[in-house]
């Protein structure tokens, strides 16, 4: 056996181990189970980790992340279960930052599929049933994905669906839609209020895979009253959150 073939079947050895090990396990404890070398083993574990596969706790016990059994999308490398995988905490740290609802998005069938949310802990807040596609004519995700995308599959997706007022904001006209996709490209972000529901407003950034180009989105939907007084800070926190979701999902380090 190579030492290329050696290695991807200790980390696959180290993934298994800990998908049997639902309280995790030190790195004492991964030695000895698996035989091998205890510095080769911190430096695989440490890979696991910074890739999002596993999580080490404050008891220095690394578990596979829970986002793999949580979000239905199988044990192995699936790049949505490593998206859900890495965004979920930073999700929760964006939700404290802006105190509001923190949503993750990828492009569906013909809209905008929430794979994750994580709901405001305030007593009115906005959230949505994640169970089916929204359109993205009028949606924060939906706007962005389009940004970033080739010209003809905005024209695809602004067709997919009706053009129907949701609410009496909902903008319709094509010629107004593509100026905003324009815009939304120009900042790096997107600002939907009261288009798709009244009283709540969306604020998408992209996350992009290693070449660049558009994989997923993250989203902050505020209740209007309150998006106002803190419209920057959502912001940046908002477009901050969703590069360190693009540099861990490309292995990089956030700057």
């Amino acid at each position: 056996m190579s030492d290329t073939v050696r290695s991807a079947a200790r980390v696959l050895d180290i993934l298994e181990y800990l998908a049997g090990a639902p309280e995790g396990a030190t790195l004492s404890e991964c030695v000895s189970a698996l035989g091998m070398p205890k510095s080769s083993t911190l430096m695989l574990l440490r890979t696991v980790a910074a890739r999002g596969y596993a999580v080490k706790d404050g008891d220095d016990r690394y578990r596979l992340n829970n986002a793999f059994a949580k979000y239905g999308f199988g044990w192995g490398g699936h790049r949505l279960t490593r998206l859900m995988a890495v965004a979920e905490p930073i999700m929760h740290d964006l939700c404290r930052a802006v105190g509001e609802t923190v949503l993750l998005g990828v492009s569906g069938s013909t809209g905008i599929k929430t794979i994750g949310k994580v709901v405001s802990d305030q007593i009115v807040h906005y959230d949505h049933d994640i169970s089916e596609e929204i359109a993205p004519y009028c949606t924060a995700m939906g706007r962005v994905l389009m940004a970033y995308s080739p010209p003809q599959q905005v024209e695809s997706m602004l067709t997919a669906w009706p053009l129907v007022k949701l609410t009496p904001k909902t903008v319709t006209d094509l010629g107004e839609l593509r100026n905003i996709i324009k815009r939304t490209h120009d900042q790096g972000y997107a600002i939907v209020e009261e288009e798709f529901a009244s009283g709540g407003t969306g604020i998408a950034a992209p996350i992009f895979d290693q070449n660049r180009q558009i994989f997923a989105m993250l989203d902050v939907g505020a209740v209007t009253s309150r998006f106002h007084d803190k419209r920057d800070i959502i912001i940046q926190h908002l477009c901050q959150s969703a590069e360190h979701v693009t540099n861990a999902m490309n292995h990089k380090s956030a700057t």
